[in-house]
């Protein structure tokens, strides 16, 4: 029969593979380890943690030697051009020799003039740019590379949880953060895909009778939640904190978080096949090696953070005072990281406390704007945009970190912070709960500052016993910072979140196994 007979060309054809194959879709990824050829060192674009965590764990497996990696991503020609002096024809050949090495480059306009994943962009939208990396991946990797596991990162992989349960795959959704984009099937098909292929396994805003029969009467007029479709459709879910996890368990968020994703959150949940797995930071962060700053190790750690104060201050502006404990925003200025608490109410902390407070940071126009303000102001506030080497400095020169996030799926800073020396004050939510405890200097226990009340008189709370640490005899100050550093690099490690995700691995690999 002529389906048996493609069956079998199809089994001759497709590549083959001994170890299990993990296909691991990410619209970012700061690097790409030397194991998947020189070549991979032109591959990087960054947005936020998921391009940190993507690299990391990629690395992590290539080194492990476990699985089969492949790695697709969004072909960013600007973003490789920054990286080499190289042709668009030299680019094009270059996706055909990372094809090799498994890694898989979209080529799309959508992505070519892009420095930024999540940039607005005239021509193409977002949601333009999800379906068209999408629309590669169900229509044509998927089948080619036959993998064992997809492992999708956040909404823009969202419909492929979908696509590949119709096709047979197993596949593990990681929500890096709520974010959600809605579309109707027209508005899929048109993008190139074949929503009618795997519409059972989508999530509709309405949910539709017997969609198969009715198909052309949600065709142009019911929408596909992306986020929601994820989780609903792949074999397990994992938030990137075991807390997060449960406050959107519980319901917390609700003015943030549409209704579709608690939903299928709480199915997932219910059915033992949610997991909260925390990131790790990029293992090279460490101040004995890190460029851009005065190296330093837990032995001469206060002479060391002095120096990069020293620099730090003068590079920012501020006044040269080594003695003015000194606080570091190390996140982008938007809402959901809370920096109205902080720029809304600096009048008020300068007034109460002998601080500084700097900020290295893009984010909202008119959160840049608002600390463009007060850094001309006041003479012990100081800011200026992102850069990677000042806020690598910032986090080696400051005594504290603030994140007053409203949520945190995991966050960073607060793990990379503690191995500078540097203490966090931290709402206590998601991440920053699971990974902050707070110090205890008579019990020698704990890493910094948390606060419960996620308004100015919390944050002030937090202020006030950071500065209380400060306080402390150099002495008892050393020692508590000494041991902090000694239990990052111990707690805050790659392996035991790689390993986590690999027990997932594992267990999907062995139900497609007895499947068969």
């Amino acid at each position: 029969m002529p389906g048996k007979d493609i069956d079998l060309e199809f089994k001759n054809t497709v590549t083959k593979h001994k170890k299990p194959r993990i296909l691991i879709c990410t619209p970012e990824i700061t690097e790409l380890p030397e194991g998947m050829g020189n070549a991979a060192n032109l591959i990087a674009a960054k947005g936020g943690g998921l391009g940190d965590i993507s690299a990391s764990l990629v690395k992590y497996f290539s080194d492990a030697d476990k699985y089969d990696i492949h790695v697709v991503i969004p072909k960013y020609d600007s973003c490789i051009k920054h990286l080499a002096d190289i042709t668009n024809r030299q680019i094009d050949r270059l996706t055909l020799v990372l094809r090799g090495k498994g890694i898989h480059l979209v080529n799309d306009s959508a992505f070519a003039h892009l420095h930024n994943p999540y940039e607005d962009n005239k021509v193409h939208s977002r949601v333009r740019r999800a379906l068209a990396f999408q629309r590669y991946i169900v229509n044509d990797l998927i089948d080619w590379i036959q993998p064992d596991v997809i492992h999708c990162n956040d909404w823009m992989t969202a419909l492929i949880p979908s696509a590949a349960r119709a096709k047979g795959v197993k596949t593990l959704f990681t929500l890096h953060n709520f974010f959600t984009e809605l579309q109707t099937p027209k508005q899929i098909e048109l993008s190139g895909l074949k929503p009618y292929d795997f519409g059972e396994y989508l999530y509709f805003e309405k949910f539709p009778e017997n969609l198969r029969n009715r198909w052309e009467e949600n065709f142009d007029s019911n929408h596909v939640d992306f986020t929601a479709s994820a989780i609903f459709a792949c074999d397990h879910f994992n938030t990137v904190s075991p807390t997060f996890l449960e406050e959107l368990v519980a319901g917390k968020f609700s003015s943030l978080v549409p209704d579709s994703i608690f939903r299928t959150i709480r199915d997932k949940y219910s059915q033992g096949t949610a997991t909260g797995i925390i990131n790790a930071p990029n293992m090279h962060i460490n101040p004995r090696l890190m460029s851009h700053i005065v190296n330093y190790s837990r032995s001469n750690v206060i002479k060391g953070k002095a120096v990069n104060k020293e620099n730090f201050q003068r590079k920012m502006g501020l006044p040269i005072e080594p003695d003015t404990p000194l606080f570091f925003w190390p996140n982008r200025l938007f809402f959901q990281k809370a920096p109205d608490l902080l720029l809304d109410n600096i009048a008020y902390f300068f007034s109460r406390y002998n601080i500084q407070i700097a900020i290295v940071a893009n984010g909202d126009a008119e959160l840049e704007h608002q600390a463009i303000k007060l850094s001309g102001k006041y003479q012990q506030f100081a800011y200026k945009p992102f850069d990677e080497s000042l806020s690598s400095l910032g986090k080696a020169a400051a005594d504290f970190i603030l994140m007053p996030s409203r949520y945190e799926p995991c966050g960073l800073p607060q793990m990379e912070a503690p191995k500078f020396g540097t203490l966090p004050v931290v709402h206590a939510t998601g991440g920053l709960a699971d990974t902050i405890r707070q110090l205890d200097v008579s019990q020698n226990t704990g890493n910094g500052f948390l606060f419960k009340l996620n308004d100015k008189i919390g944050l002030e709370y937090g202020i006030v016993e950071a500065l209380k640490f400060y306080q402390l005899p150099l002495a008892d100050r050393e020692s508590q910072i000494q041991r902090i550093m000694t239990e990052s690099e111990r707690d805050f490690n790659l392996e035991a979140t790689a390993i986590s995700y690999m027990e997932i691995y594992d267990r999907l690999i062995e139900q497609t196994r007895v499947a068969k």
